[in-house]
């Protein structure tokens, strides 16, 4: 990346305020685009006290809001996004934050002659394909969800800018991010955060399914290293590639591992009806990020899952006023 000004999309939310803060901790000057409709301005406390972290309020699909971020700035990373749950039951809404987003965004970032332009694609444009090792280019996607295909399609548009206008970009496929400030309410709210708060005000955790069903999960510090690497990896332009802990955490015992990990072990796992479009398992295959990035995970899954619930004891001291009601935090279209 260049020695200009980085504009983070999204940057307040989960993943794009950690990034915000490795960014500051190298002594970079970083632009938010953030609408707040799910990201925290609390989020970018930290990174604002330590350094030059400006916020434009504003959304990826307005033009002029895009145009005064990227105002100086020499790379993109493209976080904005919408949840997969969301995606459920606000399909096309979905589809315009997630693509038309990244459309937007790219074509922005061609005019204002960005240097590097890197995607947060996710790995829910795999789906179903395989229950095993998932490969950036042996894995056909299949996505089951508008969330996944719309993600797929942002990065087709990534590629697709660097064909045909020279934009230099990057795809980056995160797996299932976990650690401080993950979402905890609402349909933006990730299944540990959610299991967190059960068990913590005494109530069994809620698995939908059987809960063999498994994810790759890597600590959000992880993560966002991760996208830093890729960033200035030429050797990754115009390619794809994954950023995961290479280890699969079923549901059932990520339930487990929380009823341990907040000291209530008097408390057993419940169940419920699938989720609808719910992928059965993701598992990175690590080997590009290992062999192009020199990438490997530096948090694993109990020792991040402790300090979580360390951080969340700290920092969400009366659990009871997260408790919801409806244990199933989506909704389908009427």
């Amino acid at each position: 990346m260049s020695g200009d000004r980085i504009l983070v999309t999204g940057g307040a939310g989960f993943i794009g305020s950690h990034l915000v803060d490795q960014l500051v901790a190298e002594g970079r000057a970083v632009t938010v685009l953030d609408d707040l409709s799910t990201g925290e301005r609390e989020n970018l406390a930290e990174a604002q006290a330590r350094g030059d972290v400006r916020l434009i309020e504003g959304s990826v699909l307005r033009q002029d809001a895009l145009d005064a971020a990227m105002e100086g700035c020499g790379a993109v990373f493209h976080m904005a996004v919408q949840s997969v749950r969301r995606s459920l039951g606000r399909p096309v809404e979905n589809h315009e934050v997630n693509a038309t987003g990244t459309l937007l965004t790219l074509e922005a970032a061609r005019r204002h002659g960005i240097g590097r332009f890197v995607y947060c694609s996710s790995s829910e444009v795999y789906g179903n394909a395989s229950d095993g090792i998932l490969e950036e280019d042996r894995t056909v996607c299949a996505p089951v969800t508008v969330y996944g295909a719309a993600k797929l399609a942002g990065e087709h548009y990534t590629l697709a800018y660097g064909q045909t206008y020279g934009l230099s970009t990057v795809v980056v496929r995160p797996f299932n991010a976990f650690g401080p400030r993950e979402h905890d309410r609402g349909d933006m709210a990730e299944v540990i955060p959610r299991f967190v708060i059960r068990v913590l005000n005494g109530l069994p955790p809620v698995v939908f399914g059987d809960g063999s069903q498994g994810r790759d999960f890597t600590h959000v510090t992880d993560t966002a290293r991760g996208l830093r690497l890729a960033a200035d990896c030429a050797a990754l332009t115009g390619r794809t590639v994954n950023i995961g802990h290479g280890r699969l955490v079923t549901v059932r015992e990520v339930a487990e591992a929380v009823i341990r990990a907040c000291g209530r072990n008097d408390l057993a796992v419940d169940f419920a009806a699938p989720r609808p479009g719910d992928v059965y398992r993701l598992t990175a295959g690590t080997q590009r990020a290992a062999e192009t990035l020199g990438f490997a995970p530096r948090v694993g899954f109990d020792d991040g899952l402790r300090d979580y619930v360390s951080w969340f004891r700290a920092h969400r001291p009366d659990p009871s006023q997260m408790l919801e009601a409806d244990v199933a935090n989506w909704k389908m279209p009427e």
